[in-house]
């Protein structure tokens, strides 16, 4: 690796200094630390047993926890901006690390104060993935300066999955140990904590960033005319409405008030556009920003996206039936995710493999469909048949969830990649808080049993696939490496123009 730098013109280093190998060790640092001590991998089963066993708490009640708790997920493009556009300390990357790293720290164990009351935890909770996202934001930013620096963007990126594929192994097997014993200041919250702390501590020690001196951040002379497309008011109105018909529904108005909030994060994006600036990053962030309002190709795929990922989930409801009817110990429960990981591997080497194989229609359609098919596994859930049935469903999940990330690469415009590609991950993240809520209420509110359950989500799921004969052909008629698809599809008006 070192010879790999060497090889690299000085002109095309890095502004940052940084070589190849210290990016590689702080991506992988990073990417270990914000996906091992998140609320949604360690925290999970320790904080439904909590809710459930400790606060006597029903489905809605957990499903609704894990949608407001990591909901900063959906802010993501807007750390992005704010990060690149302005240095903390002199320091892009370096000091937003340490900042976010040591306060989620603190806040994992402000989280563990209090652990009898719902309101002060899901707070703190809140608070904590605000400051882990600024983490992840700048370890995705220096994953890309490293991959366009050093010609690596495989080697960093593979890197990158790696570790959180390690990640998310251990840390279901340690969150079922923990969900057996009390919360408060125990082995969870110390354990996330100290993840936390010790990338502060790495970063403080380790990482060597160039101060940005004042020229990096230019001035530019003036900011070009951009404009708000009319299919963006028009689907901020029309969410505002369904919003509203949600929220004034008390059986839906969880689910109300998450869309508002939604709705409110592309209103702020929106709003960026047309903030007046001289900033070149800021002016480059909005004009990045209105070619992606304006790209139909990218928001075709985000609606597939939105509708795969909102259909009811099984997730809080799963987790109740093995508790109460089944019996599973809570390290039994964590058992099953490791397995789920272990099996998803499997499919993402498989991907790697098939992709070059087949277009993206086909990869589409069987992912999803066989996803769909093996849910119906569920329907005769037993602890003999658990292990299996939790393999192939980490298998089948992966499968599906890499064909979606195809798409979702695949949709994005050029120059406006990481923006973009954030912006369909808030959709995805946003559309799994909703799934696991809208399970959990047909299952309290309207006494839907759990195997109807299974049908709803196979039969919504299976019928999602009608939209992928609406996805532009130009981007799903291709494999892997045999060509280059357009970057979007444009309408009449439209001119040709991101973890």
């Amino acid at each position: 690796m070192a010879d790999t730098v060497e090889q690299v013109p000085e002109s095309s280093r890095p502004s940052s200094g940084m070589t190849l190998l210290q990016y590689a060790v702080f991506v992988g640092v990073g990417a270990f630390a914000t996906t091992f001590a998140q609320t949604q991998t360690l925290g999970r089963l320790p904080i439904t047993f909590l809710l459930k066993n400790h606060l006597h708490l029903g489905k809605e009640a957990v499903a609704v926890f894990f949608l407001w708790a990591p909901f900063a997920w959906n802010l993501k493009p807007l750390a992005g901006i704010f990060t690149d556009a302005f240095p903390l300390l002199g320091t892009r990357r370096r000091s937003y690390m340490i900042l976010g790293a040591l306060l989620a720290g603190v806040l994992w164990m402000v989280m563990g104060l209090f652990p009898n009351d719902y309101g002060k935890l899901l707070l703190a909770a809140v608070a904590m993935n605000v400051f882990m996202v600024l983490c992840s934001t700048v370890m995705g930013g220096m994953m890309v300066e490293a991959g366009q620096a050093f010609g690596a963007p495989g080697r960093i990126s593979s890197l990158r999955q790696v570790v959180m594929s390690i990640a998310g192994i251990g840390s279901p097997a340690l969150g079922g140990y923990f969900a057996g014993k009390a919360f408060g200041w125990s082995a969870t919250t110390m354990v996330a904590a100290s993840t936390m702390l010790a990338l502060a501590v790495i970063t403080l020690v380790w990482q060597k960033e160039k101060r940005v001196t004042r020229s990096a951040v230019a001035e530019v002379a003036e900011r070009p005319n951009l404009t708000v497309p009319v299919g963006a008011w028009i689907g901020l109105v029309a969410g505002a409405i369904l919003a509203t018909f949600l929220w004034k529904n008390k059986d839906t108005e969880s689910v109300g008030t998450a869309l508002y909030a939604m709705l409110s994060v592309f209103v702020l994006i929106i709003a960026f556009t047309q903030v007046p600036t001289r900033n070149s990053i800021l002016v480059g962030a909005q004009i990045q920003l209105s070619q992606i309002l304006r790209s139909r190709t990218l928001w075709m795929a985000a609606t597939m996206l939105a509708l795969i990922y909102t259909v009811p989930g099984l997730g809080t409801a799963l987790t109740y039936r093995q508790a109460d009817e089944l019996k599973f110990s809570t390290q039994f429960i964590g058992n099953l995710g490791v397995i789920e990981n272990i099996t998803g591997l499997g499919a993402a080497f498989l991907y790697a493999f098939w992709c070059r194989k087949s277009n993206l229609r086909w990869l589409i359609i069987i992912g999803v469909g066989v996803n769909a098919l093996f849910t119906l596994l569920y329907l005769s859930y037993t602890r003999p048949g658990a292990p299996f049935i939790h393999g192939i469903g980490g298998f089948t999940a992966v499968l599906t969830e890499l064909a979606l990330m195809d798409l979702a690469v695949r949709s994005t415009p050029k120059g406006c990649e990481a923006l973009g590609f954030s912006l369909m991950m808030s959709v995805r993240n946003f559309g799994i808080g909703i799934s696991d809520v809208l399970g959990t209420k047909l299952i309290d509110t309207y006494h839907v049993k759990f195997n109807s359950l299974v049908w709803v989500n196979a039969g919504t799921t299976a019928a999602v696939l009608l939209f992928v004969f609406f996805l532009p052909r130009l981007v799903i008629d291709r494999k892997e490496g045999k060509g280059e698809a357009p970057a979007a599809v444009t309408g009449p008006a439209e001119s040709p123009p991101d973890v």
